[in-house]
Formats: structure tokens, C-alpha cells, sequence
């Protein structure tokens, strides 16, 4: 195997874990929080996460069996990615301003940021064609998740200053 191609795995199997955490972190949060509308919104992130490691692996499977990126199945137009779908007024009215919730969504930006950068980075690395526009995608998906989970940070932060007698100055 020629050390582009291993620099290519590796940069494939290090998007891999970053998935594997948030689709972890999520997974555990909608199995742990009893607010059933926090619930939805970390079950959705949770599959858009899996959706990310399926696509990942099936690139991994094609650089170590092809030696290249296969984005050929791949129709980044059909998958719906992000929470948007799920933070609307129904959802904003029906959350809790839990603690539990706040540090989750806390954590998940931090790791949105994370992947963002990795897949931002990585794209300007590489010089192969498909590997830039698997990252490029991937990072505009992660960045989606982050505006909606930074939106909802900011709507549970203020109702729970308002809550605990803060009001804004």
C-alpha cells in the first residue's frame, strides 16, 4: 500500500471515531434524559451520526479493497442531516431546561467544532478529488447540527437565567 493511500485510511478511520463519539454522546443522552423532546432531538442526531460512521466505513472498506474513494452511491442531496427538523415552536415550547440537557448540548457543540475543523483540515490536505468532497460534505453537515444545537444552547441558557431570577440587564 503506497503512503498516500494510508494517509487517506487513517484520515478516514480518525473520522470514523469522531463520529462514533457523537453519535455515543448522543445515543446516551436520549437514553438518559426524560424529557421526550429532548429525547427526539438527540435520537435524530444520534442516526445522522450512524448515517456519518455507515458512510465513512463504506469508504474505508473501498480505499483499503480499491485503493480509492467510491462516492458513487452516495447522494448527499437525499439525506437529511441536522435537528432542524425537529427544533421547531412545538419543540421550544415542550423542552425542559434541564441541567442534564444544557450540558449535553454543551458537549455536542464542543464536538460539532471539533469534526467541523477535522473535516475542514483534512479537506485542505488532501489532493484527492473525493476524499475533499466526503470532508467537505461531512463538515457542512457537522455545522448544521452545531447551528441548531448553539440555537437551542442559547434558548436553554436564557430560560434558565430567567428561571433562577437573572433576567437580562
Amino acid at each position: 500500500m503506497d503512503p498516500r493511500q494510508q494517509r487517506m485510511i487513517e484520515a478516514v478511520k480518525n473520522a470514523i471515531m469522531t463520529e462514533i463519539k457523537g453519535q455515543q454522546l448522543y445515543s446516551h443522552a436520549a437514553a438518559t434524559t426524560q424529557d421526550p423532546a429532548a429525547k427526539t432531538m438527540f435520537t435524530a442526531l444520534a442516526r445522522d451520526e450512524d448515517e456519518h460512521v455507515a458512510l465513512l466505513q463504506a469508504q474505508h472498506k473501498s480505499l483499503v479493497e480499491a485503493g480509492r474513494i467510491d462516492l458513487s452511491q452516495v447522494h448527499p442531496a437525499e439525506l437529511d442531516h441536522g435537528a432542524g427538523h425537529v427544533i421547531d415552536d412545538s419543540f421550544r415550547k415542550s423542552i425542559k431546561r434541564g441541567t442534564f440537557e444544557m450540558a449535553v448540548i454543551g458537549i455536542g457543540c464542543d464536538l460539532e467544532n471539533k469534526a467541523i475543523n477535522y473535516y475542514r483540515d483534512q479537506a485542505a490536505k488532501t489532493d484527492d478529488p473525493g476524499l475533499k468532497q466526503l470532508f467537505t460534505w461531512l463538515g457542512e453537515w457537522e455545522v448544521g447540527h452545531l447551528e441548531h444545537l448553539v440555537e437551542l444552547e442559547k434558548m436553554m441558557q436564557d430560560e434558565y437565567w430567567a428561571e433562577q431570577g437573572f433576567s437580562p440587564m
